[in-house]
């Protein structure tokens, strides 16, 4: 057995319809709190060209849950979703760790994809189980601050005001 682990949650993602209905869902109703979003047109870790915001809301105890919604995908549960959208992602202690892992799946004969930068705040790796699930290992350099939080709310608001009518 080997001496490393993942050592938890980072965040489960999933793909959905509504940036709109989700933020109102999850920090209304739920009360979790808008952390983080990234916005892209090209999906980092395999080049796709598809834009997407990808949000995350926290939960008390710090583990998030994050959403997918890309351009011209209707959020139907059906598996039509990009392969990207739901996975899961589990943290790692350090870069050295995460390259570690890289190799021994790698020797494994697991495919890689990445080291990919996210923001100079996630280092991380993608790759599929036996089962055909998405997980993502991933080293954050740095916890997420107030000021991440107000960057991410301008971008769920603006994602928000350029797809309602879609």
């Amino acid at each position: 057995m080997p001496e490393t682990m993942p050592k938890s949650v980072n965040h489960i993602a999933f793909p959905i319809a509504s940036t709109a209905a989700a933020h109102d869902f999850y920090t209304k109703i739920l009360g979790c709190k808008l952390i983080g979003a990234v916005r892209e047109d090209r999906i980092p870790s395999t080049g796709e060209e598809i834009g997407f915001l990808h949000s995350f809301y926290a939960m008390d105890n710090g583990v998030a849950i994050a959403f997918f919604e890309i351009e011209g995908f209707k959020g139907d549960f059906d598996g039509n979703a990009p392969k990207f959208a739901r996975h899961l992602a589990m943290n790692v202690d350090s870069m050295e760790q995460l390259l570690e892992y890289k190799k021994r799946l790698e020797d494994a004969g697991v495919s890689v994809l990445g080291v990919t930068d996210h923001e100079g705040i996630w280092e991380s790796i993608y790759f599929f189980d036996p089962n055909g699930i998405r997980l993502e290992l991933t080293y954050q350099a740095r916890p997420l601050t107030e000021q991440d939080a107000a960057a991410a709310e301008v971008e769920v608001q603006k994602w928000i005001a350029e797809h309602a009518s879609a």
